[in-house]
């Protein structure tokens, strides 16, 4: 009885690392573009009295004005917003 329990976990086992194996190298074989950036990359129109852009490009994405927080200039790189400046409404973080 544990023979056969022994030779049947090492068969899955094996089965288990093969799938793994050919699943992850179909998976780099078949790897798509990156989608486009979602909707907040392309920003708004900041108000008349926003700061002047702290630039045009940053790290290779553009730089976008963001109303949330009080408006700020940044980016959106993968999902996540960084701030290039502080509040204009406060003057801080």
């Amino acid at each position: 009885m544990s023979l056969i329990k022994t030779t049947l976990s090492a068969a899955v086992i094996t089965c288990g690392l093969t799938a793994g194996v050919l699943g992850v190298g179909l998976a780099q074989a078949a790897a798509q573009p990156a989608p486009p950036p979602p909707p907040p990359a392309l920003g708004e129109q900041p108000p008349a009295w926003a700061p002047p852009k702290p630039a045009e490009v940053w790290s290779g994405q553009p730089v976008v004005w963001n109303s949330a927080w009080g408006g700020r200039w940044g980016v959106w790189i993968n999902g996540g917003w960084i701030s290039l400046t502080s509040n204009p409404v406060t003057g801080g973080g």
